[in-house]
């Protein structure tokens, strides 16, 4: 058998309730530990990317991405159906010099 609710619920927006510090646990205003070992810099990853990761990265469409890979571009690897770009690859193509500068003064932007 079901039965009703007869309380409202409260709808009380997140915004309007206070926020001190006795409402929050101590470890929210904790500051990380600095790390015992130095990181490689973050450009020096070679994370496998997706094509729509990528895309994002680049602001372009993922047909955009798979263009570059077809064309030789930027390399890829297929790992059974997916397509993966490492994160190295891509910021190897992005500080190379454009090779085809004549075509660029025809560009939109």
């Amino acid at each position: 058998m079901f039965y009703k609710n007869t309380k409202k619920p409260l709808h009380t927006p997140a915004a309007s309730t206070a926020i001190n510090g006795v409402d929050l646990p101590a470890w929210v205003y904790a500051k990380p530990e600095p790390l015992a070992t130095p990181q490689a810099p973050a450009d020096a990853t070679d994370d496998l990317l997706t094509r729509a990761e990528v895309a994002r990265y680049l602001r372009v469409s993922d047909r955009t991405v798979s263009r570059l890979i077809r064309t030789g571009k930027l390399p890829a690897a297929r790992i059974g159906r997916a397509v993966r770009i490492r994160q190295s690859d891509l910021l190897d193509m992005l500080n190379e010099k454009p090779s085809n500068s004549s075509d660029l003064g025809t560009c939109r932007e």
